[in-house]
């Protein structure tokens, strides 16, 4: 008996609101988005966070991400929480492993990984050392 895999056919365009097709485009590296709760703006900005992430490992390279929330309380249901919808939406779980203590989202085939703080907690922010970062997300 032979198994056959099937492609899961992902479209993007369908789950990025087109009032954000430009942040989703650009190559600047620097972006201000802009829009109302429920705008669609943290789930655009966490799937184009995680496809970032998800190219530099396909490419054999190491990046990691740090997301830093206004304040602490909020962390792990405002940016982890949206990290981990991005990476459902993409069907990777299995290729993430999930901490809350440090709160970090590692990819583990390459170790790249996703690092969260709050913002509110400037010291924290200060001791920490990570190298191949490939964006900085803030989110008041």
């Amino acid at each position: 008996m032979m198994i056959t895999k099937t492609k899961r056919v992902i479209k993007i365009s369908q789950l990025v609101n087109p009032h954000f097709k430009k942040l989703w485009s650009t190559q600047r590296p620097y972006i201000i988005a802009k829009g109302g709760r429920g705008s669609f703006k943290s789930s655009t900005i966490s799937l184009k966070l995680l496809t970032m992430l998800k190219k530099q490992a396909q490419l054999g390279h190491k990046a990691n991400v740090v997301c830093i929330r206004e304040n602490t309380v909020n962390l792990r249901d405002s940016v982890y929480g949206q990290i981990c919808w991005a990476i459902d939406k993409l069907h990777m779980t299995d290729e993430f492993k999930y901490s809350v203590s440090p709160m970090r989202i590692t990819h583990i085939s390459s170790g790249s990984a996703f690092y969260f703080y709050g913002g509110d907690k400037p010291e924290k922010l200060k001791s920490n050392t990570i190298q191949n970062v490939i964006a900085l997300w803030f989110n008041l």
